[in-house]
């Protein structure tokens, strides 16, 4: 029939009888619909209720699926890989050390994964498109090319976790390989100073002016890496007995690993001097070692190496700064003066591959200690569970040792010990 309401409107009705109840179904509306669609439409709808199928019901249960779908794919176009990777960046954000860390992702994927990736639903990121969007980056700068890689194999597993794609990683490198992306030669390692010339490195070192040639000897006399020490904070230092500087766990570069203990330090008489000689160019005040104590006690939390903003630490670049400047030689035909055997010159991380290289040289039997003071990771699991001391003891000698060496006079052979702070002590 054609229901003529208040309104004006005319729609076409089906009535009916499913499961033994009379309904009244909607054909639609006339113009719209003919009369002859509306009676192919009522007679389908009297077949399904014949077949004990309520088409009122199923309709909307068509309709409802088919609006699903229309959703599910609306929100797989909003769901780009660069949305995703923003999501996932904000959640892995909140674990992060290092408050850079969250630019330079974002900033590594603007440049080279968002040009080709950044608006394609991350649904439809196939190995081509990881492929195509990572082979120019790939030989020009490879470092790069393999943080990219990581970085867009970490955005899709974030996606195939909340379930937006399949279960798998079209950025798995292996595959990648397979699949044309050429292997890269092995990255060389950090260049380092030869042990031998670490004093005369450091007397060089102390004509530098500010606070980074301050950091940088500090970083080297412990040991530690630079992001350590330039986060070290006044009340991390101990003087109680033996003089010990504890970095706590988190600021550790395996602070993820599970029960990362806190890192315990021996300080030499080098590095205590070095402590006073921060304080005295942050504050305008004079320091000796001996007032440290109460000079940390009165500094609590503030950082040993401040920026011009007294509430952030040293840049990276900073104490990287002051070797290249001191490796300035004025003339391309001149090699730079601190450079390790392959004539690349020398970065603060070097350092402790000179530490490790003198302990090997001069006293083998330090093995042990000598890992323990680079803070490394136990590559044995099961071993490390059991092996639970630092041979702090033991590195209260070695660390003396190496101060001698890196204190040592210009007329003393290598290896010989030095008059540690000597030429300080007289300044006081």
């Amino acid at each position: 029939m054609l229901e003529v309401r208040p309104t004006g409107a005319k729609v076409w009705v089906c009535r009916l009888t499913a499961n033994g109840r009379r309904r009244d179904m909607g054909l639609g509306g006339y113009p719209g619909v003919s009369l002859s669609n509306a009676r192919g439409a009522a007679a389908e709808a009297r077949r399904q209720a014949r077949a004990g199928v309520d088409p009122i019901k199923e309709r909307r249960d068509v309709s409802a699926s088919r609006k699903a779908e229309v959703t599910a794919r609306a929100e797989a176009e909003e769901r780009t890989f660069r949305s995703v990777a923003d999501a996932c960046i904000k959640a892995a954000a909140p674990g992060w050390k290092n408050p850079r860390t969250d630019p330079q992702w974002r900033a590594a994927l603007a440049s080279y994964a968002y040009p080709l990736l950044g608006d394609m639903p991350v649904s439809d990121i196939d190995r081509a498109a990881v492929l195509k969007c990572i082979k120019g980056v790939w030989a020009s700068r490879p470092g790069m090319a393999r943080k990219v890689l990581r970085r867009i194999a970490a955005v899709l597993r974030f996606a195939a976790a909340h379930g937006w794609r399949a279960n798998d990683n079209p950025a798995d490198l292996k595959t990648l390989r397979h699949a044309g992306l050429p292997a890269l030669k092995g990255g060389r390692k950090h260049p380092a100073l030869p042990w031998a010339q670490t004093a005369a490195f450091m007397r060089a070192l102390e004509c530098m002016p500010g606070l980074a040639p301050v950091a940088l000897r500090f970083t080297i006399l412990t040991c530690v890496r630079s992001g350590e020490a330039r986060g070290a904070r006044w009340s991390e230092l101990s003087f109680d007995g033996t003089p010990t500087w504890v970095i706590p766990g988190d600021r550790m570069k395996h602070a993820k690993s599970e029960d990362m203990q806190p890192h315990r330090v021996p300080l030499s008489a080098a590095a205590i001097q070095t402590l006073a000689r921060a304080y005295e160019i942050v504050t305008g005040k004079n320091a000796v070692s001996g007032s440290l104590p109460k000079i940390a006690a009165e500094q609590g939390t503030r950082l040993v190496f401040p920026s011009t903003n007294p509430l952030t630490p040293l840049s990276d670049m900073a104490l990287s700064s002051v070797i290249r400047r001191m490796n300035e030689t004025g003339s391309k035909d001149v090699p730079p003066p601190w450079r390790d055997p392959d004539g690349r010159p020398a970065v603060p991380h070097g350092f402790r591959s000179t530490f490790r290289t003198w302990v090997d040289d001069t006293r083998p039997e330090e093995d042990a200690a000598a890992e323990r003071a680079l803070a490394h990771e136990e590559r044995q699991k099961v071993s490390s569970r059991y092996r639970r001391s630092d041979l702090l003891d033991r590195r209260i000698s070695l660390m003396a040792a190496w101060a001698d060496q890196c204190e040592r006079p210009a007329d003393a052979s290598p290896g010989a010990p030095a008059v540690l702070g000597e030429r300080i002590a007289q300044q006081h």
